[in-house]
C-alpha cells in the first residue's frame, strides 16, 4: 500500500500526548538512604562455606582412611541394602530437582 497524503500522519502525531521528560539526575538523600551495599555478610557467609569444606575434607579423610584399613583387613562388609536405598535417594532427588528446573 502506498501512502499518497502524509498529512493525516501529521495529524496523528499532534494528537499524541507529549511524553514526560526523563530525570537524569536522582536526589542524593534518597538514593543514599534506601541504597546500600554490604559486602559483610557475603564475607561471612565465604568464610563458613569456606570452613564447612575443611571441615568436610577432614571428615571424609578419615572415613575413607577407616575403610582402606577394613579392606586391607578383610573387615570391610558393604551394607547391599544401604547401598540401593542411596541411589534410590539420589535418583529421587535428581527428579526432583529436574521437574523444578522445566517448570
Amino acid at each position: 500500500m502506498k501512502v499518497k497524503d502524509a498529512s493525516e500522519l501529521r495529524g496523528i502525531e499532534a494528537n499524541r500526548p507529549p511524553e514526560p521528560k526523563k530525570k537524569t539526575e536522582a536526589p542524593a538523600s534518597s538514593a543514599s538512604t534506601s541504597d546500600k551495599v554490604s559486602t559483610e555478610v557475603r564475607a561471612q557467609v565465604a568464610a563458613a562455606a569456606q570452613a564447612a569444606r575443611q571441615q568436610a575434607g577432614s571428615d571424609r579423610t578419615v572415613r575413607l582412611e577407616a575403610i582402606e584399613a577394613a579392606v586391607r583387613q578383610g573387615a570391610f562388609k558393604p551394607d547391599p541394602n544401604r547401598i540401593a536405598q542411596r541411589i534410590l535417594d539420589d535418583a529421587e532427588l535428581t527428579a526432583t530437582i529436574q521437574a523444578l528446573l522445566k517448570r
